[in-house]
């Protein structure tokens, strides 16, 4: 079947009429065509991950429309950058191939790293289009394809074409969704706007959710409303991830009809945890104030390996825009890039471009070990890891410390060997109120190296020996002699059962998984002894919330505790 949708591309020639990022009249007539003849395909299977932009990489795919000759420039340079640290792949036709290789050359870039397709295409949005690559529990790649949401089959067979000619697996996920409204943390969070759920009516959000887990490995899907005014509803316009613990968000002045928005949502982003754990971090860039439904942005940049391409505007802002990544991402080198002749187009450097990750890979999937009364048996822990070469077995180790050691031991992972891609290894059994902090270090045959978290030993996970496994210790040692939460998951209910040692008021907070409040409990004065509270899955307006991932927050006039809450149908 995919030889004989290839062979009909190149029977097809290419759209010389240069496309914007937004439909255009002709194309809103006939919006009953997007998708047409694009057929979903099964699911990978298994554990998969994307990974995040800013990992390694192998090389950038960009279509150029030779015909605009403004966007010359801005191209040229992407690829003169590009091309200093990894392959740059220019899809385009073969009647313009010469006449840029000549464009090229006249402006000193090496041709050396330039790799061309022929290929039929519709427009230059390669972002949107483009293919999303992905690991496979089985230690290979794929490439998963979304609906471009535009009508153009040109652009949305691009995928596919890379899949057959680079003999990579392709998916089809049965979901509408442009890639400028997609990014992930490369550790099974993602996050868009409220785009995707209008643009997938059919499907529910607890729908929208397995999918993006199924094709995408995703574990968490953070959507986060889309801003006002600015016409594609794109995340990447107000929102870049810097790495899996720090996210870029703009900030307008006050009075803007943005400000209050991306205020809420930079807050949001700050109450969510990513897999291992750890809160994101958030910087704010500022956003050139512009009333425009396509206005400028800093966001819209593009990570190269060492490199971070920006664009700039020739504006005011432009130097304080370019510092806050130079303060943010110390260690690369920011590129700005003028971008100024796309004012107006709904897009920059990152809607024109998609990264192709390295070959050399290791992900790591590990959940951290919760608190035990177990002094007597070794503590086992388990990791998933896909690597795309053999692990070296003395370097595939849990890395750990008790209490407040400086001394760091090792224990070696091992290969569960009925399970593909599952290790586990035995922390030595501890005594009562020992904290252990740990994390998972391995390199395979490339070179690669892998921690988990990956910022380890800046971060680690830890567990604690006690008597009262259910509770932190280091929050709650001198309020609760206990504290139960079940059933979890929960279908009707959640209790709350709290053993207080003296009376005191607490309020229980409920967040979903952006960090917004669905349900607060507060004031709710408990005697010493036992304590039931109850949440029936009902928010603030007493309606039913979605099955999904939760989060609580108890407070009181000293402490604070919070965890985690799965409601299932």
């Amino acid at each position: 079947m995919i030889n004989i949708i290839f062979l009909a591309l190149l029977i097809n020639t290419s759209n010389s009429t240069f496309l914007p990022q937004w439909m255009t009249p002709e194309e809103s007539l006939r919006i009953n065509e997007i998708g047409k003849g694009f057929s979903p395909t099964n699911p990978p299977g298994g554990w998969v991950e994307t990974p995040g932009e800013f990992e390694p990489l192998r090389g950038v795919f960009i279509t150029w429309v030779y015909s605009q000759s403004s966007y010359r420039p801005i191209f040229r340079e992407i690829v003169r950058e590009v091309g200093e640290v990894c392959k740059c792949y220019i899809i385009t036709s073969s009647s313009d191939t010469a006449t840029i290789k000549s464009y090229l050359i006249s402006g000193s870039v090496p041709l050396d790293s330039i790799i061309f397709y022929p290929w039929p295409y519709n427009s230059v949005w390669m972002r949107d289009y483009g293919p999303w690559f992905m690991r496979k529990q089985d230690n290979s790649e794929g490439i998963i394809d979304f609906i471009y949401n535009r009508p153009r089959p040109l652009d949305d067979t691009i995928p596919r074409c890379i899949g057959y000619n680079w003999n990579i697996p392709w998916y089809a996920s049965p979901l509408t969704h442009a890639g400028g409204n997609f990014m992930t943390d490369g550790l099974g969070t993602g996050f868009a706007s409220t785009l995707i759920n209008t643009e997938n009516s059919q499907f529910n959000q607890s729908q929208i959710d397995s999918l993006m887990r199924a094709y995408s490995g995703l574990d968490q899907f953070v959507i986060l409303p889309r801003i006002n005014i600015e016409y594609t509803g794109h995340i990447d316009l107000w929102t870049k991830i810097l790495n899996d613990t720090l996210i870029m968000v703009g900030s307008y002045a006050p009075g803007h009809s943005n400000c209050a928005l991306l205020n809420t949502n930079a807050d949001s982003l700050s109450r969510c945890k990513n897999r291992e754990g750890i809160n994101y971090r958030i910087v704010r860039i500022p956003m050139p104030w512009s009333t425009s439904s396509a206005p400028p942005t800093y966001l819209n940049s593009l990570f190269v390996n060492n490199k971070v391409l920006v664009p700039t505007w020739s504006l005011p802002e432009d130097d304080s825009a370019l510092s806050v990544y130079r303060n943010a991402l110390p260690g690369y080198e920011i590129v700005g890039i003028n971008c100024s002749v796309m004012s107006g187009s709904g897009g920059a450097i990152h809607c024109i471009t998609m990264q192709i990750p390295s070959s050399k890979y290791i992900h790591i999937k590990h959940f951290p070990l919760s608190n035990t009364n177990d002094t007597i048996n070794p503590y086992r822990v388990r990791a998933q890891i896909i690597t795309s070469s053999n692990l070296i077995p003395e370097s595939t180790v849990i890395a750990y410390r008790v209490n407040n050691d400086t001394q760091i031991n090792t224990v070696q992972l091992a290969a569960v060997s009925d399970t593909q891609g599952v290790y586990n290894g035995y922390i030595p059994n501890q005594h009562m109120n020992d904290t252990i902090k740990y994390y998972i270090e391995t390199e395979n045959s490339q070179s690669i190296h892998r921690r988990s978290p990956n910022h380890a030993p800046t971060y680690y996970y830890s567990f604690i020996i006690t008597s009262n496994p259910s509770i932190s210790l280091e929050n709650y040692s001198n309020q609760f002699s206990n504290l139960k939460i079940y059933p979890n998951p929960g279908h009707s209910k959640i209790n709350f059962v709290f053993n207080i040692i003296k009376s005191r008021i607490i309020s229980i907070e409920i967040f979903n998984s952006v960090g917004q409040i669905v349900k607060s409990l507060n004031n709710i004065n408990m005697q010493a002894g036992k304590n039931l509270v109850q949440w029936n899955f009902t928010d603030n307006t007493n309606r039913k919330v979605t099955q999904g991932t939760y989060f609580y927050r108890i407070s009181s006039d000293q402490k604070t505790e919070s965890g985690k809450i799965l409601h299932i149908k």
